[in-house]
């Protein structure tokens, strides 16, 4: 009972992102907008389905050093000519909607095999195109986002793959 409840409030919470965004937007960046949150908000939900502490963990602290890597390069970069946004703005480098969509995709890839990261990489990509197509950042924004996350998930997620097969933590 308590699993149910808590995915009808994830997909109304997600929901509720998702109408706001596309009343204030064109639909295609809005899904953009939902999508970087949608992504990272699965990738952990997943690490409670199957009861995977450690997982739940490193997504955790991996999302975390995103968030502050992404920043911090936003900080440094913003009033350099890097740091312009397409329409004039500022803090455009990197892109920290590419980045939290890759760092929750990738975590799934490379935690949980290809059967779960296939679809939420290709739904990262779309958020990716999304930030270019709306003119908030530039390719190479998109680009180092990408690498950000790239390189987190290397260094602080592990993998539970073994010969392509999931090995699912014990129920508790």
């Amino acid at each position: 009972m308590r699993t149910s409840f808590g995915i009808f409030a994830f997909l109304l919470t997600m929901l509720f992102f998702f109408v706001k965004a596309c009343i204030a937007q064109e639909i295609f960046v809005a899904m953009g907008d939902f999508l970087h949150i949608a992504i990272p908000c699965l990738s952990f939900a997943v690490s409670l389905f199957y009861r995977d502490k450690e997982g739940a963990k490193q997504f955790l602290y991996a999302l975390l050093m995103m968030i502050l890597t992404t920043q911090g390069i936003k900080f440094l970069t913003k009033d350099t000519p890097i740091g312009v946004r397409p329409y004039g703005g500022s803090k455009s480098f990197p892109s920290g909607h590419t980045a939290s969509s890759f760092q929750g995709a990738l975590f799934l890839y490379k935690r949980y095999g290809w059967k779960w990261g296939i679809l939420s990489i290709g739904l990262a990509i779309l958020t990716a195109y999304s930030r270019v197509y709306g003119q908030y950042h530039h390719w190479r924004d998109v680009v180092a986002g990408l690498f950000i996350a790239f390189v987190i998930n290397i260094c602080f997620v592990t993998s539970l793959r073994k010969r392509n097969q999931l090995i699912f933590a014990e129920k508790y």
